[in-house]
C-alpha cells in the first residue's frame, strides 16, 4: 500500500523512466464468443515491485496538466506492442483511455494521427475511450474527437450511464460504442431500475447503430443474461482480468471459444422489423393523405430504409448474422425479406400517385401479411438459440 501521497516529481519520474506498463483485459463478442479485442490498462510498478492504483494519481495529472504525456506514452507503448498482440489475432481492436482534457487542443489529436502514420497501422485497430465527461467540453472535443472519427479510428464513450448523456446529445458526437458502467452491470440484480438502464442503453445504442460493451462481469449468469438483452461485447473479471502483455498473447493462443448467442441481436432484430413497418406504414398514410407528390420531402427524415440489405435487419443478416448461415432457420429468412420490402416500394409508389383507398388497404394488408412471416421466422430462429442455450448450460 502506498504510503507517502504521490507528488508531480514523482509522476515525471515514472514517466521518464518507464515505470508505467501496460495491461490488457480481453473483450468477448458475445454473438460469436471470439476474443474482438481489448482494453489496454495503464499500470504503474514501483521500485519495489508493487502496483500504484491509478486513484492515487490520475486526479493530480489531470490538474497538473500531466495527463496528456500520460495519455501519450500510453499511445506509444501501445503502438509498440500492438504487431506482437495482432500477430496472434489479426482482427481484434485495443482500446486506450483518453482524458476530455488531451482533446482540450489539437497537440495530442496530432500526436496520435503522426503515430498511427509513422508506423502505417490499420486505424481502426486503435480505439480511444473516454468518459461521458467529456461532453462537458463541447466544442473543442467534439471538433477533435469528429477529426479522428473520420479518419476510421473507433470512439467509444466509456462509463456509459454516470453522467448525462441522452439520445440527443449522445447523437450528436461521434461515437461508434458505447460502454455500459460497471455500476450498472454489478448491481444488474440487486434492483429493476439498474436492469431497466442497462435494457435501455443496449436499445439506444442500437438504434444509433453504435456497438454496447458491458464492463463489470463477474459471473456466467450475467454474462448469459446481457447476452440476451442484445448487448454485443462484454469484458471483466469473469471473462479475464487484465493481464501483462506476455500473458495475453498466451491468453490469445490458448483461447476456447466461448457458447455464441446471438439471441439478445435476433430479438433486437424483431423490434427493428417492427419500427420498421410501422414507420412504412406511417409515411405512406401522410403522403396519401396530403394528395401530392411533394409530401414524400415531408417525412424523408421518417422514412424507413428501402433496401433490403441496409435496413437494420438487413445489415444484421448480411454482416454478423452471416456467420449462421448453415443453419436454415436463418436462410429461410432472405426471400421474405426481400419481397417485404419489394411491398413497401410499391406500397410507396401507389400512395404517392393516389391510388384508392381500396387498393391503399389492399396493399398494407399485404404488407403486414408478410410482416408476420418476417417476424414468425425470427422467433423460430431466436427458439432455436434459446434452446441451444439452454442445452449447453444444462450439459455443464
Amino acid at each position: 500500500m502506498q504510503t507517502q501521497p504521490i507528488t508531480v516529481e514523482d509522476i515525471e519520474k515514472a514517466l521518464k523512466d518507464e515505470a508505467f506498463v501496460l495491461y490488457y483485459q480481453p473483450k468477448i463478442s458475445m454473438i460469436t464468443g471470439d476474443v474482438c479485442g481489448a482494453e489496454a490498462l495503464i499500470r504503474w510498478q514501483d521500485d519495489n515491485g508493487k502496483f500504484i492504483p491509478p486513484d492515487a494519481y490520475i486526479e493530480l495529472a489531470e490538474e497538473s496538466g500531466l495527463i496528456t504525456r500520460i495519455t501519450k506514452y500510453v499511445l506509444s507503448r501501445l503502438i509498440q506492442e500492438l504487431p506482437l498482440v495482432l500477430k496472434y489475432n489479426r482482427d481484434l481492436v485495443i482500446s486506450f483511455n483518453a482524458s476530455g482534457k488531451d482533446f482540450h487542443d489539437e497537440d495530442f489529436t496530432r500526436f496520435m494521427i503522426r503515430a498511427i502514420d509513422q508506423h502505417q497501422y490499420p486505424v481502426e485497430k486503435i480505439e480511444v475511450e473516454v468518459t461521458e465527461t467529456v461532453l462537458m467540453d463541447e466544442e473543442l472535443a467534439k471538433l477533435h474527437l469528429t477529426e479522428l472519427s473520420e479518419m476510421g479510428v473507433p470512439i467509444t464513450m466509456d462509463d456509459f450511464g454516470t453522467g448525462h448523456s441522452g439520445l440527443v446529445e449522445l447523437s450528436k458526437w461521434p461515437f461508434s460504442t458505447v460502454k455500459i458502467d460497471k455500476a450498472f452491470v454489478n448491481g444488474i440484480y440487486d434492483s429493476r431500475k439498474n436492469t431497466e438502464i442497462i435494457q435501455s442503453s443496449i436499445r439506444m445504442a442500437h438504434q444509433l447503430n453504435m456497438d454496447i460493451v458491458a464492463e463489470g462481469i463477474e459471473d456466467k449468469d450475467t454474462f448469459i443474461l446481457l447476452q440476451k438483452y442484445g448487448c454485443k461485447v462484454g469484458q471483466g473479471y469473469w471473462i479475464s482480468k487484465p493481464l501483462a502483455l506476455e500473458d495475453f498473447i498466451q491468453y490469445l493462443k490458448q483461447y476456447r471459444i466461448m457458447p455464441p448467442s446471438p439471441i439478445g441481436v435476433i430479438y433486437m432484430a424483431q423490434l427493428d422489423h417492427m419500427q420498421w413497418k410501422k414507420t412504412m406504414i406511417d409515411a405512406v398514410l401522410y403522403v396519401h393523405r396530403s394528395h401530392q407528390v411533394d409530401g414524400i420531402k415531408k417525412v424523408q427524415g421518417g422514412l424507413p430504409e428501402l433496401d433490403h440489405t441496409c435496413c437494420k435487419l438487413g445489415r444484421w443478416y448480411y454482416g454478423v448474422g452471416d456467420s449462421f448461415g448453415h443453419l436454415k432457420e436463418y436462410q429461410h429468412l432472405e426471400q421474405p425479406h426481400k419481397e417485404l420490402h419489394q411491398l413497401g416500394r410499391e406500397l410507396l409508389d401507389a400512395a404517392i400517385t393516389n391510388c384508392s383507398l381500396s387498393e391503399l388497404k389492399q396493399r398494407i394488408n399485404a404488407l403486414s401479411k408478410k410482416s408476420v412471416v418476417i417476424i414468425d421466422l425470427l422467433q423460430t430462429l431466436e427458439n432455436f438459440w434459446v434452446l441451444e442455450q439452454h442445452k449447453a448450460t444444462s450439459i455443464e
